[in-house]
């Protein structure tokens, strides 16, 4: 997974009063990773309160919304989230944006510097069920929902209550949470006794013109990315006690406290890169003044992204085949950190003692942080699985991964197998072994090395595809449908008469198939307009119809309204989801620029960098039907280290043409290549 992941805000503006205080959280607050795959994105959406009290007009105590716009504002420059949304609101919400970071971001800074507070009523918990309801996505978004208002509740109708509003947000992840921010006043009973008894919200109280720290304040969920052992992100006072949840047998703290805002840990041998845990500690008093209601523990979801036994070093080509028959060479490459120490004369790769018919190589430049180990089989008389070992310069030696060894004798011209230093290898004697031996070992020798001959001309060398990963999760859906409803938010009708909302911006074009993660959607877009909602495009192989009629590019749709959609199948065969690639639709182009990725479609491009190690793209863009292609960094370019097995990436040339042979897994991405994915 990508990291940091960073954290789902959805800053509901409410308020805080009254004398220090905590309660305590829900047993069920206890640090504890879920389990089952992690988010690996985050977004953050601000509801903010624009009553005319925020600017101490009417009730108002203080005039507090350019302070309250400045939290909002650092909270996004700190934490980063990949998808922000906006939303204002006094007797309903009133606008809702969503951007797309960090390359929307001017336009929030902008859309945020002109937002005014001038509305006459606070109906809080009709916005906040508004607000929370359509929120969904808890596989790929950590969520952390924050409330901030100067105000009660004044909505004469009560049509919805505190309990509803926060039971609104039945799509949450199990990381998610919400935080109830009063400024300058109580939070009411009912509100209060509503966040005792969730399992994910709290509620804190401010003093009158005081704004809260949404950065430093310990709210919600943070991520962080590890990558030494030895420091780890701890991000609370120094002295706060920690705790860890994993599910990796091994692995803990070394140290029990924070200290100079990290904490150390120990790990096991052949950590799996990328390994989540979740650093916890015990909730921060609040500050005088000021009163914190279900209160819950301080979490930081980690990523640990160090490599086998802690050592630094990252295999870049996991999918390597590493079963090797005679004759047979796999070159497992690594990438080294500073602390993997690499020089002098000592530095090589042992075998184990007794290890025969392999050879073994270290490949490193001077002074480069990447290196290579070369294993050959070079006619081995057992089947065997051995695990070589690199030798560092301190003379410590790393645990390598294990390569299986097949029989037989090597072809002709594989170069003789050449001894490789090996630090716990017995002793030669130095005794003559008698000529009559000699020549029956010769003999037996050859007449073996026959028969592996005859066997190897019968069995083809070729590498075994690496399966393609199993997808788990929600089958793509059949839509025969989209309901405009009164509240200007779309819904998704399937054939079975089952209706799903999406989360509709209500400013700005936007891309019906990637806000509803359905593929067979993807290019259909629109913006919402004064009258409705405004038709953008309509692919060439969808329908969308009004009635009997078809609409074209350029209708407004009018509240309440329900389209028919129909798909032309054949072209968009079902496909695994897309995840976060889902509007570009099909098929994908991948363009390289470097160390650049762009991934293309038909209707978007989505770019990305790729870092050291390797990046499994089902997993970056938390695209289940990707899983299992990886991609790596070597020198300038891009190293394509594991296709699985059903899936196909092809060259395309300088003049548009497709090549026939597929890409394997060693070679560098050419300048463009087509992804072809297996159907469901």
């Amino acid at each position: 997974m990508r990291v940091p992941v960073r954290s789902l805000a959805l800053s509901l503006a409410l308020s805080f009063g009254s004398a220090s205080a905590l309660t305590p959280a829900p047993p069920s607050m206890a640090c504890a990773l879920p389990a089952g795959t992690l988010p690996t994105q985050t977004r953050a959406v601000f509801l903010l309160d624009t009553s005319g009290s925020m600017r101490g007009i009417g009730d108002g105590r203080a005039n507090i919304f350019g302070q309250v716009k400045r939290s909002v504002l650092n909270y996004v420059k700190a934490a980063q989230p990949d998808q922000l949304e906006i939303m204002t609101f006094d007797s309903g919400i009133r606008t809702r944006r969503s951007y797309d970071l960090p390359a929307a971001m001017p336009r929030f800074e902008t859309d945020l510097s002109a937002l005014s507070a001038d509305g006459r009523n606070t109906h809080l918990y009709r916005s906040l069920e508004a607000a929370l309801k359509p929120l969904q996505g808890a596989d790929q978004y950590i969520t952390n929902v924050y409330v901030m208002t100067d105000g009660i509740d004044n909505d004469r109708t009560r049509r919805v209550n505190a309990q509803q509003a926060l039971s609104a947000f039945a799509k949450r992840g199990p990381l998610d949470s919400l935080t109830y921010i009063a400024l300058g006043t109580d939070i009411p009973k009912d509100a209060a006794d509503a966040l005792r008894g969730s399992d994910y919200a709290s509620g804190l109280t401010l003093p009158v013109g005081q704004a809260p720290d949404l950065v430093g304040g310990g709210l919600g969920t943070a991520t962080a990315t590890a990558s030494d052992p030895a420091h780890i992100p701890a991000p609370f006072p120094d002295g706060t006690p920690l705790t860890l949840a994993s599910a990796v047998r091994g692995l803990g703290l070394s140290a029990q406290t924070a200290q100079g805002g990290q904490t150390s840990l120990h790990a096991p041998a052949r950590l799996p890169f990328g390994t989540p845990a979740l650093l916890c500690a015990p909730p921060t008093p609040p500050a005088a003044g000021s009163t914190l209601i279900g209160a819950r523990p301080h979490r930081v979801l980690l990523s640990l992204n160090f490599g086998q036994e802690g050592s630094g070093m990252r295999w870049l080509n996991s999918g390597a085949d590493r079963a090797l028959n005679p004759g047979e060479t796999v070159t497992l490459r690594f990438f080294a950190a500073p602390n993997l120490d690499l020089s002098g004369p000592k530095v090589g790769v042992s075998l184990p003692a007794g290890t025969s018919g392999l050879d073994a190589s270290l490949e490193r430049e001077s002074g480069a942080r990447f290196f290579a180990v070369k294993l050959r089989n070079t006619g081995s008389q057992v089947a065997q699985v051995v695990t070589p070992r690199l030798i560092l310069g301190t003379g410590r030696s790393v645990e390598l991964p294990s390569v299986s060894v097949g029989t037989g004798t090597a072809p002709a011209g594989t170069p003789p197998s050449v001894l490789a230093p090996s630090s716990d290898s017995a002793e030669v004697s130095n005794s003559r072994f008698p000529a009559w031996l000699m020549v029956l070992l010769a003999l037996s020798v050859l007449a073996l090395g026959l028969l592996g001959f005859w066997w190897a001309l019968r069995r083809a060398r070729t590498p075994r595809p690496r399966p393609m990963p199993k997808v788990t999760g929600t089958a793509v859906p059949s839509v025969k449908g989209i309901q405009y409803g009164e509240d200007r938010l779309l819904a998704l009708v399937s054939d079975s008469g089952e209706v799903s909302s999406v989360s509709t911006p209500l400013g700005g074009p936007f891309d019906v198939g990637m806000l509803a993660r359905v593929p067979l959607l993807s290019g259909l877009r629109a913006e919402q307009h004064i009258d409705g909602l405004r038709i953008l495009t309509i692919p060439s192989d969808i329908e969308v119809s009004q009635g009997a009629r078809l609409l074209q590019v350029g209708d407004v749709i009018r509240p309440g309204t329900l389209l028919g959609v129909a798909v032309a199948e054949p072209a968009r065969a079902p496909h695994a989801p897309l995840g976060s690639l889902v509007g570009l639709g099909l098929p994908l182009t991948f363009k390289t620029e470097g160390v650049t990725l762009h991934v293309c479609g038909p209707y978007g491009v989505h770019g990305l960098t790729v870092q050291a190690g390797i990046t499994d793209l089902g997993a970056e863009f938390n695209a289940p039907a990707l899983l299992g292609l990886k991609v790596g960094v070597s020198g300038p370019h891009i190293l394509l280290a594991d296709v699985p097995a059903g899936m196909t990436l092809q060259r395309v040339s300088a003049e548009g043409v497709l090549e026939t042979a597929p890409l394997r897994a060693g070679t560098y991405l050419p300048p463009e290549s087509r992804l072809t994915l297996p159907p469901l």
